[in-house]
């Protein structure tokens, strides 16, 4: 008995033993598969983040490529070997760039292998130029609700930063100061030592108004808008739209076509306001929820970003945007400012060939061919003068045949030539046509009587292009007996533009104040311009965002 009874416990132990056995050889064999997941699932990881990371790198490439390539995309594949090497050494990868038919758009795709495992991530971007010449409309100063303010139709986009005129904050208190008031004992129109002031700042000295640049001329600081400002105003039946649809057929001829995405004619219209808040009245409205030729012409405008708002009886439900009414201004990050001439502000203008100028009309007046004009109009003698830089203007007058013009009046500009005080173009109802690749500079004010259109056979901005640069104001229409114009060209002035009567422009207005009457003039935004700069035009610098459409792993 007690023999069976060792025997019965050393069968035990031996059982016990071998289920103890069993278990650690499957908590090993557990363990063994865990570390051998936990290492593929590390290699998994390793390949997706070099994988997301050269994504990220293809993206930013294809962004700083956008200035070289004029705002499009590319097909472009590229070896990140080496890039990877910082992340996982052994690690291969490819990215592409590939542009859809809008190539503004483009499929960026990163593929990465690492330990025998492979990811690959892919993403939608889309470019978009938002340089101050891809607009029908640039404001910089903008008084209250002087930026833009009539019955106007423009077509493309509008941006209004509401900044106020650029002055030297001389405290550094971040806003204007005006001159401290005194008592002018002695009637002579300044401040004498001895007579009492106000010491508004407690700095014990008497302070005169902090120096700006008055761009309008008007002889007062304009401030920044603010939220309660109106920046704009529509009325009657002013609109915003996002195509060509009614164009006059004549003018449409000499500029390039509307581009077409998918089919639709677009200009890609967004609305952008910095400072101030733009009403809309009445039956004025920006987008339209109607079709728009049977549909084959965009409605809606791209977007809006206007941080203060709308107002007015109609008010953001005239609004009708792709994003909504809500957005916020969205380029505060981009650094756009208003491109002054010269004065408190202007900043340093650098040249094609990398040489630093003071400010632009340093540069301007260094480079520009001079010539005594003050009136050119369609019965103005032949001239010709050229500088043997490039720098050239010529003159043939119209002809005619009783009381009929067989041949148009014809002025050439090329490169820049400059006017050393203000220049009247053209007379009432009569048509100058232009032809060379040149820039008007006039140390004071533009005026034109006349239309203004690309000679025959020619395409504003393609195969002619003319810049005109005010110093101070452009008046287009409004001298006594001045009809409706027909206008193609790049149009700036430091001071305001005034578009009197029902004229209808081709390109671009900057200036940092605008007058657009009552009479429903039109301006159409010229997309191939910023492409196509006239010679030195200020603000030719090309700005653009990019946005990610979509993400996702591809598997």
């Amino acid at each position: 008995m007690k023999n069976y009874r060792k025997g019965s416990t050393s069968m035990i132990a031996l059982i016990m033993l071998l289920v103890l056995v069993t278990a650690s050889l499957g908590v090993s064999a557990f363990v063994i598969q865990s570390l051998g997941r936990t290492r593929k699932d590390r290699t998994a990881l390793t390949a997706f983040q070099g994988s997301q990371a050269g994504l990220d790198l293809a993206i930013a490439r294809a962004y700083n490529a956008l200035a070289a390539n004029n705002g499009v995309f590319v097909n472009t594949t590229t070896t990140i070997n080496e890039e990877l090497a910082a992340i996982a050494s052994g690690a291969t990868g490819t990215t592409t760039v590939v542009p859809q038919t809008d190539n503004t758009y483009a499929w960026v795709t990163s593929t990465v292998s690492f330990g025998g495992r492979t990811k690959s991530v892919r993403s939608m971007i889309r470019s978009r130029n938002v340089g101050i010449w891809n607009n029908a409309i640039f404001a910089g100063t903008g008084a209250s609700g002087q930026a833009i303010n009539g019955n106007v139709d423009i077509r493309g986009s509008v941006h209004i930063l509401g900044d106020g005129e650029p002055y030297s904050d001389l405290n550094g208190n971040g806003k204007w100061d005006k001159a401290e008031t005194f008592t002018d004992s002695n009637n002579n129109g300044t401040w004498d030592p001895g007579e009492p002031f106000v010491d508004a700042n407690s700095d014990g000295v008497w302070n005169a108004a902090e120096p700006y640049n008055d761009t309008n001329n008007n002889g007062i600081y304009d401030p920044p808008l603010t939220q309660t400002d109106l920046n704009s105003s529509f009325s009657g039946t002013a609109y915003i739209g996002n195509n060509y649809s009614g164009m006059d057929a004549g003018l449409e001829a000499v500029v390039p076509a509307a581009p077409r995405v998918n089919g639709i004619e677009t200009l890609s219209t967004e609305v952008r306001v910095k400072h101030g808040r733009i009403g809309i009245n009445g039956n004025a409205s920006i987008g339209t929820d109607d079709s728009v030729d049977g549909g084959t012409s965009k409605a809606t405008i791209d977007g809006s970003y206007v941080s203060d708002g709308y107002t007015g009886n109609q008010g953001a439900n005239s609004v009708f945007s792709d994003n909504g009414t809500s957005n916020s201004y969205d380029l505060g990050h981009v650094g756009i400012d208003f491109p002054l001439l010269s004065g408190i502000g202007a900043d340093p203008y650098i040249d094609k060939t990398g040489t630093t100028w003071t400010n632009h009309e340093t540069f301007l007046d260094a480079k520009s061919l001079t010539v005594n004009l003050s009136t050119i109009t369609a019965t103005t003698a032949a001239f010709s003068f050229s500088d043997g830089n490039g720098n050239s203007i010529a003159f043939t007058p119209q002809v005619t045949q009783g009381n009929n013009v067989t041949k148009p009046a014809k002025l050439t500009v090329n490169g820049i030539v400059r006017i050393n005080g203000s220049i009247q173009i053209g007379g009432s109802k009569q048509l100058i046509t232009y032809d060379g690749n040149g820039t008007v500079f006039a140390k004071q004010d533009i005026s034109i009587s006349c239309s203004l259109l690309p000679a025959n056979g020619k395409t504003f901005p393609t195969t002619a292009r003319l810049g005109l640069i005010a110093k101070r104001n452009m008046n287009l229409a409004t001298g006594s007996g001045d009809a409706q114009l027909k206008l193609a060209g790049a149009f700036y002035a430091q001071g305001r533009i005034t578009s009197a009567k029902q004229n209808e422009i081709m390109g671009t207005f900057v200036a940092n104040f605008y007058d657009m009457g009552t009479n429903v003039p039109k301006i159409y935004q010229v997309p191939a311009l910023p492409y196509n700069m006239p010679p030195a035009m200020p603000g030719d610098k090309m700005y653009f965002t990019l946005k990610v459409q979509s993400w996702r792993e591809r598997q």
